[in-house]
C-alpha cells in the first residue's frame, strides 16, 4: 500500500474507479497493484477528502449550503436564511419542500399564521404533510382571493388546504384580493366580515409570504386585474416597482409604492407587516432577484428561503 505522502497514486486510483467506472481488479491490474491494496487505497482517498461521495435523495429533503445562508443573514439582518440547492429536482421543488418543513416546525410553536397566495404558496403547502397538531393554529388569509393566483387545480384554496394540513379550520376572506376601484377597496374594509379577518391576519404569529419581482409571473396579472388607466400606469411605473408581497408593490430601496396600486389591494399593508413577529419569504428562481432584493431591503422579511442561484445573484447585487 502507497505512504500516505504518495497522493498521485491515491488521486490516479480513484480517478480510475469513480470516474472511469473501472472495477477494483481493473485498477490493480493497471497499477500492478494487489486488488486488496487498491480497496485501501480508495479507503484513503476518502479518508484524506480527496474523494467525497455525495448522495442525492430526491425524496430526501434538500440539500442547504450554509456559507450563502451566513452571507445573506450578515447582508440583510435575516434572522434565519435557509438556501438549497436542487441538484435533482427544480429550484420551486427544492425551495418548496424547505419552506413547508420550516412551516412544519413553526406551527408547532406559533398559536396563528397567515398566508399569502400565488404560485410560490401553492407548491409551498402542495409539500407540507398533514400534521393534525392540538391545538391547531389559526388559520388567516393575509390577502383576498382570486381563482387564479389563490386555487389549487382542484379549486381548493391555499388558505384552506393549509388548515387542512395543520388539522385547523381555515378563516376565508370572501372578496377579491385586486380591485379596479380604490372605493370598492375601501368600502369592502369597511365591511365587518371583510374587516375582522384582515385585522386579525394583521396580529398573526406567522406570516408566510411569497416574493414577486416586475414583470414575472403573477406581477403582469396584478397589474392587468387593477385595470389602470394610461396616466395610472405612467404614475405607477414612475415609481420604478421592483417586487411585490401581497399584491402590494415596492422599489428597489425597499419603499413601499403609494398610489394607484397600493389603494387598489385587499390585504395586509407593509406596516402591518413588519408589526407580525416572523414574516418567513419564500422565493425560487433568479428572475425574481430585483424583487426580492427590493422587499428584502425593505427590512419586512424575517426568515428567507430561496435556492442557490437565487441567493448568489442577491449577494452579487448588493
Amino acid at each position: 500500500m502507497p505512504a500516505p505522502r504518495d497522493t498521485s497514486v491515491i488521486v490516479r486510483a480513484a480517478r480510475l474507479y469513480y470516474e472511469q467506472g473501472r472495477s477494483q481488479t481493473e485498477v490493480a491490474s493497471e497499477l500492478g497493484l494487489s486488488r486488496s491494496n487498491v480497496s485501501r487505497i480508495l479507503t484513503q482517498a476518502r479518508d484524506r477528502g480527496i474523494v467525497e461521495i455525495t448522495i442525492h435523495d430526491p425524496d430526501g429533503p434538500p440539500r442547504r449550503v450554509e456559507a450563502l445562508e451566513a452571507a445573506l443573514r450578515a447582508a440583510f439582518s435575516l434572522r434565519e436564511a435557509h438556501v438549497v440547492s436542487a441538484p435533482r429536482t427544480s429550484a420551486m421543488e427544492s425551495v418548496a419542500r424547505e419552506g413547508a418543513g420550516v412551516i412544519s416546525a413553526r406551527a408547532t410553536q406559533v398559536t396563528s399564521i397567515g398566508v399569502s397566495w400565488g404560485q410560490t404558496m401553492q407548491s409551498v403547502v402542495a409539500e407540507l404533510e398533514t400534521q393534525h397538531l392540538r391545538p391547531a393554529p389559526r388559520v388567516l388569509p393575509l390577502v383576498g382571493g382570486h381563482s387564479s393566483l389563490d386555487q389549487f387545480d382542484s379549486g381548493e384554496s391555499v388558505v384552506r388546504v393549509l388548515a387542512s394540513r395543520l388539522g385547523a379550520r381555515p378563516e376565508t376572506l370572501y372578496a377579491p384580493a385586486v380591485l379596479e376601484s380604490a372605493t370598492t377597496v375601501s368600502s369592502l374594509r369597511a365591511e365587518s366580515s371583510i374587516g375582522s379577518v384582515l385585522e386579525a391576519a394583521a396580529r398573526v404569529e406567522l406570516a408566510v409570504v411569497g416574493i414577486g419581482s416586475m414583470g414575472v409571473h403573477s406581477s403582469p396579472h396584478v397589474l392587468s386585474l387593477m385595470a389602470l388607466s394610461d396616466a395610472e400606469r405612467a404614475a405607477f411605473e414612475a415609481q420604478h416597482p421592483a417586487g411585490d408581497v401581497c399584491g402590494r408593490f415596492i422599489d428597489a430601496h425597499g419603499i413601499p409604492l403609494g398610489a394607484p396600486t397600493d389603494q387598489r389591494v385587499l390585504a395586509v399593508t407593509f406596516s402591518e407587516l413588519l408589526r407580525i413577529p416572523e414574516v418567513l419569504g419564500i422565493a425560487a428562481g433568479v428572475e425574481r432577484a430585483p424583487g426580492v432584493l427590493g422587499v428584502l431591503r425593505s427590512g419586512v422579511i424575517d426568515t428567507l428561503v430561496v435556492d442557490t442561484d437565487l441567493a448568489r445573484e442577491l449577494l452579487a447585487r448588493t
